[in-house]
């Protein structure tokens, strides 16, 4: 995963770094430094797995609704894939963190991020597998990851706020959102 997050990042880095506007004394703004756009790049990274996220407590919320009296097996697989997805989110908002450039517009966004993953995490590992039980968290849950969406979607604004980002990423998988 990180090696893979790693190489997404020097692609897309190089790719940016290529087709920046020079700065000029026509009011454009400087060009993104590396680690703008890796920090750019990551945020795009992490709206994408939210979308998993979304789409796994969906899943998660199927089997409940198809097995209401209890928990089943694949109660418990589909919960161990969003407990892993939420997992992957959250070691992916660290390393944003950790790349950051210092003072970036995109910081304290990052942070109330890393609230709202914690908060997301504890409601998936009380999952009991029982849907009257669980539909409250399910309902609060798809709502707080899409207003995390929203927070990112700012936080990537903010991140390449400063400078001139050219590069445009392709449309968040948005599969299974209705």
């Amino acid at each position: 995963m990180k090696s893979t997050i790693i190489s997404s990042l020097a692609l897309l880095t190089t790719a940016a770094s290529a087709i920046s506007l020079p700065n000029s004394n026509f009011g454009w703004k400087r060009p993104c430094s590396q680690a703008e756009v890796a920090l750019a790049t990551g945020i795009h990274l992490n709206i994408q797995g939210q979308y998993s996220e979304y789409n796994g407590t969906l899943k998660t919320e199927q089997v409940e609704q198809a097995h209401p009296s209890g928990p089943t097996p694949d109660f418990y697989l589909a919960k161990g894939m969003l407990q892993s997805d939420i997992q992957e989110g959250m070691n992916l908002r660290l390393f944003n963190q950790q790349i950051a450039p210092p003072g970036n517009p995109a910081i304290p966004g990052l942070a109330q991020y890393e609230t709202a993953q914690q908060t997301e995490k504890n409601q998936v590992n009380g999952l009991t597998g029982t849907y009257a039980t669980d539909k409250p968290t399910f309902d609060m849950l798809k709502t707080e990851i899409m207003n995390g969406i929203q927070l990112n979607e700012n936080n990537l604004k903010a991140a390449v706020s400063e400078c001139d980002f050219t590069l445009k990423f392709p449309p968040a998988n948005e599969q299974a959102l209705g």
